[in-house]
C-alpha cells in the first residue's frame, strides 16, 4: 500500500531535520576554516614581518594577503571572518611597543577592516566576471591583475590613513610607505592566487621539467644572488633578469601554479641574498632593495603568467580545432563511404566523389539534402535506365557465354538497387513522386503483419493493435515504406527474445497538444512502433534522422532509414517524435486523418501478345538513353523515329503527318519539355502520349497522364507502350 498523502508543500520531520543538521555541519565547517585561514594569515604575517622596513612596519611581498585572497576564491566569502581576525591579531601584535592598548587595539581593527574589505573587492570582481579561470587567457589574467591593483590599493590607502592617524609619519615618506605598502600586498597576491586559479584545458604532466626549470632557477639565483651558498658570493652585475629564466620556462611549458612556485622560490633566495649582502641590490638602503625586489617579482610574474595564460590559450584553441577536425573527418568520411557504397559503378572520378561527399557533410538541413537529391535523381535515373536497358537487351541475345549472362544479371540487380536508393534519397528530401489516395491503417497494418513476419526470428514476437479504422490520405506505398522501416530498425534493436507492436489509433488534438508536437490543432492518425530492445543512447538520440547516419555495423545499413521515414511524414504534412529508454523505444508518426473509402488495387492490363508492330515517335534528349529505348522497341518490332527535343518532334510530326501511332516523351528537355510538347500535340493530333520521367518537379501537371517511372527495363518499357496503345479514351 502507498504512504499516505501530504499536503503540498510540507516537508516530512526527517527532511527538514536533515536538512538542518547539513546546515549545521556547513556552518561548522566554514567555522573551521575560518580559524585556519585566520591562523595561517597570522603565522605568515609573523614571518613576513621579519622583512618590515620603516616607517609602519611595511613588509614587501605579503603572502597572508595570497593566502587570503586563495581562501575566498576557493571557499567563497563565507571565510571572510577568518581574514579580519588573523589581520587583527597578527597587527595587535606588530602595533610599536609604546602604543596604547585602546589605540593599539582600534588600529589593528581598522587596519584588518580595509584588509577584508580590499580582498573581498577583489574577490567580487572575479565572481561578477564568471570567470573561472582567470589563467585561461591573457585578457582574463589582466583584468585579474587590475582587480588586484584596485583592491590592493585600498588596503594600502586605508593602512597609510590608519598608521599614519596612531603614530608619527614623515609626509615626506607617505610614498614610499604607500607604494611597499600596495606592492607587498599585490606581490603577494600575484604569487600565491594562481596556484587556485584555473587554466582552461588541462595541461600535460612534465615532472621532468619542473625537475629541469627548478634547477635553473636555483642556479641562476645562486649566480645573480649568492644564496644559499653564499660561499660564492653573488655578482654585482646587473643581472638579476637572469632569474626570469626558469620563470619562462614554467609559463611556457609547466603553467601558472608552476611559475608562482618558481617564483616564491625566487623571493625567497634574492631576499635572503640580498639581506646577507650579496647581488645586484645589497649596495641600496634595505627599505629601498625590497621595493626593487617586489618591482622585480611583478614583473617576474606578469611575465611568467601571461606566457602561461597565452599557452592555456593556445592549447584551448589547438584542442578544439583539433576536435572540430577530427569530427569533421569521421563525418565525412562516413558519409563517403555511404555514398560510395552505392554509386561507385557510376561515380569514379574523384573530383565528383569529394563533391558530393562535401555536399552531403553541408546537407544538415533538409532543404539542402532536398536540391542534392533532386539533382542527383533526374541524371541517375538516366543513366540507370542505360545500364538496366543494355544490360536486359544482352541478356537476350543468344550465343553468349554463362559468366556473360550472368554479368549482366548482375548488372540489372545493382541497377535495380541504386534505382532503389534514390528513391529513398527523394523520400528523404520530401520529393518523391506520390500517387496520394485514401488508405485504412487497420488493413495495412494486418497486411503488413503478414508480410512482416518471416523477417522476424521466432523469439520476437510481433503484435499488430488497431480497434478502429484509421484513415490517412497519402500513397500507399510510402505508409507500407514507414512501417518497413520502422520494424526492421525495432527488430534489429532487440537481442534476443523480445516484442514488437505496431499499433493506429486517432486522436483530436487541441491548440496545447498539437503545439507540442509541432502539429496544427485537428484530427491526426498516430502509427507507432515499440520495441522493448536496447533502446537509443542519449548521445546518439539528436542524431537518427540525419541522412547516413547510422550505428549497425559495416554492411547492416545505409542509414537512410529513418530519414526516409521523416521525409515522408513530412511530405504528409506529419511528423515524427521518438522516445527512448532502457528496454523501450516507441517512434510515433503523426499523419493528418482522412475520411473516405479505401480505394481496391485494380490489377495492371496485360499486354497483349498479338498486336501488330507501332509507329513511335521516341522523344529525348539523352542520347544514350534514346539509343537503348529504341534499341528495346525495335527488337519488339515497332517503328521508330527519334527527337532530342520538343521541337524536333513537332517538325517531325508535320512531315510524317498521321503515321505516329504513339509519342514516347522525356519530361525535362531543352528548348521544349514535355508537357508543352504534349499540349502542343493534343492541338493538332489525337495522338497518345507515354511520358518517361526520372524526376521532375511538374508533377501536378502530369497527375493524370502515362509515366513511365526511370529507371525502367525493357520489358517495363514494352509492357508500358503495349497498355497506352490499348487504354480507350480521349488521345
Amino acid at each position: 500500500m502507498g504512504s499516505p498523502p501530504r499536503s503540498h508543500g510540507a516537508e516530512p520531520p526527517a527532511a527538514e531535520g536533515g536538512a538542518r543538521r547539513r546546515g549545521e555541519a556547513t556552518r561548522r565547517a566554514t567555522a573551521l576554516v575560518a580559524l585556519l585561514l585566520a591562523a595561517a594569515y597570522a603565522v605568515t604575517g609573523l614571518l613576513g614581518m621579519q622583512l618590515a622596513a620603516p616607517p609602519g612596519n611595511v613588509t614587501p611581498v605579503w603572502l597572508p594577503a595570497g593566502l587570503a585572497l586563495a581562501g575566498l576564491l576557493t571557499f567563497g566569502r563565507r571565510v571572510w571572518p577568518g581574514i579580519t581576525l588573523g589581520s587583527f591579531a597578527l597587527n595587535v601584535l606588530v602595533f610599536p611597543s609604546h602604543t596604547a592598548w585602546p589605540l593599539r587595539v582600534f588600529g589593528a581593527l581598522a587596519i584588518a577592516a580595509t584588509s577584508t574589505v580590499g580582498l573581498l573587492l577583489i574577490h567580487y570582481l572575479a565572481q561578477r566576471s564568471r570567470r573561472t579561470d582567470m589563467l585561461a587567457r591573457p585578457s582574463a589574467l589582466l583584468a585579474f591583475t587590475g582587480w588586484v591593483a584596485a583592491g590592493c590599493a585600498v588596503n594600502a590607502t586605508g593602512g597609510l590613513l590608519i598608521t599614519a592617524a596612531l603614530s608619527p609619519v614623515p609626509l615626506a615618506e607617505f610614498p614610499s610607505f604607500w607604494l611597499t605598502w600596495w606592492l607587498g600586498d599585490a606581490v603577494g597576491i600575484l604569487l600565491l592566487a594562481p596556484l587556485v586559479l584555473g587554466e582552461g584545458s588541462s595541461r600535460p604532466h612534465r615532472p621532468l621539467e619542473w625537475v629541469a626549470a627548478l634547477v635553473l632557477t636555483l642556479v641562476a639565483c645562486q649566480f645573480v644572488f649568492g644564496a644559499p651558498l653564499t660561499m660564492f658570493g653573488g655578482s654585482r652585475l646587473p643581472l638579476a633578469w637572469t632569474v626570469w629564466m626558469g620563470v619562462v620556462w614554467a609559463g611556457a611549458r609547466l603553467g601558472g601554479a608552476a611559475v608562482s612556485v618558481h617564483t616564491v622560490l625566487i623571493y625567497a633566495l634574492i631576499s635572503w641574498g640580498t639581506l646577507s649582502g650579496n647581488g645586484p641590490f645589497s649596495p641600496w638602503p634595505r627599505e629601498l632593495a625590497m621595493v626593487l625586489i617586489d618591482a622585480l617579482l611583478v614583473m617576474v610574474i606578469i611575465t611568467g603568467q601571461l606566457l602561461a595564460a597565452l599557452a592555456a590559450l593556445t592549447r584551448g584553441q589547438q584542442a578544439a580545432l583539433e576536435q572540430e577536425r577530427a569530427s569533421l573527418e569521421a563525418r565525412v568520411a562516413e558519409r563517403t563511404s555511404q555514398l560510395e557504397a552505392s554509386t561507385r559503378s557510376l561515380l569514379d572520378e574523384t573530383e565528383v566523389r569529394g563533391r558530393l561527399a562535401a555536399r552531403l557533410v553541408e546537407a544538415q538541413k533538409q532543404e539542402a539534402l532536398g536540391r542534392l537529391a533532386g539533382g542527383v535523381a533526374h541524371d541517375f535515373n538516366n543513366l540507370l535506365t542505360v545500364v538496366s536497358g543494355e544490360a536486359e537487351l544482352l541478356r537476350r541475345q543468344e550465343g553468349h557465354h554463362t559468366d556473360v549472362y550472368d554479368g549482366a544479371g548482375a548488372i540489372l540487380a545493382a541497377a535495380h538497387r541504386a534505382g532503389e536508393l534514390t528513391r529513398q534519397l527523394l523520400a528523404v528530401a520530401r520529393r518523391q513522386p506520390t500517387v496520394p489516395r485514401h488508405v485504412d491503417l487497420q488493413a495495412t497494418l494486418s497486411t503488413n503483419r503478414r508480410l512482416l513476419r518471416p523477417l522476424f526470428p521466432e523469439s520476437v514476437k510481433l503484435d499488430v493493435a488497431c480497434s478502429e479504422p484509421c484513415g490517412v490520405n497519402m500513397d500507399p506505398t510510402l505508409l507500407d515504406q514507414i512501417i518497413l522501416n520502422l520494424a526492421i530498425n525495432a527488430r534489429d534493436a532487440i537481442v534476443g527474445p523480445g516484442e514488437v507492436k505496431l499499433e493506429a489509433a486517432q486522436h483530436t488534438l487541441d491548440e496545447a497538444a498539437a503545439g507540442a508536437l509541432g502539429l496544427s490543432p485537428g484530427r491526426w492518425v498516430c502509427l507507432s512502433v515499440t520495441d522493448n530492445g536496447t533502446g537509443i543512447p542519449p548521445d546518439v538520440l539528436p542524431r537518427i534522422f540525419e541522412p547516413f547516419f547510422t550505428t549497425k555495423a559495416e554492411g547492416r545499413g545505409t542509414g537512410l532509414g529513418l530519414s526516409t521515414v521523416l521525409g515522408i511524414a513530412n511530405q504528409s504534412r506529419g511528423t515524427v517524435k521518438v522516445s527512448s529508454t532502457q528496454g523501450r523505444t516507441t517512434f510515433s508518426v503523426w499523419l493528418p486523418a482522412s475520411d473516405g473509402v479505401a480505394e481496391v488495387a485494380q490489377p495492371a492490363p496485360v499486354a497483349s501478345g498479338g498486336r501488330a508492330p507501332s509507329t513511335i515517335l521516341v522523344v529525348e534528349d539523352e542520347p544514350l538513353v534514346r539509343r537503348t529505348v529504341v534499341l528495346a522497341l525495335e527488337r519488339a518490332g515497332h517503328r521508330v523515329l527519334t527527337a532530342g527535343d520538343g521541337e524536333e518532334a513537332l517538325a517531325l510530326l508535320r512531315q510524317e503527318g498521321h503515321g505516329v501511332q504513339l509519342v514516347l516523351s522525356d519530361v525535362v528537355m531543352p528548348r521544349l519539355g514535355g508537357v508543352e510538347l504534349a499540349r502542343a500535340i493534343r492541338a493538332t493530333h489525337a495522338l497518345p502520349i507515354l511520358f518517361m520521367s526520372g524526376f521532375h518537379e511538374r508533377q501536378s501537371e502530369l497527375a493524370h497522364e502515362q509515366v513511365l517511372g526511370k529507371p525502367f527495363t525493357a520489358d517495363q518499357l514494352l509492357s508500358a507502350v503495349e497498355v497506352t496503345l490499348s487504354t480507350p479514351g480521349p488521345r
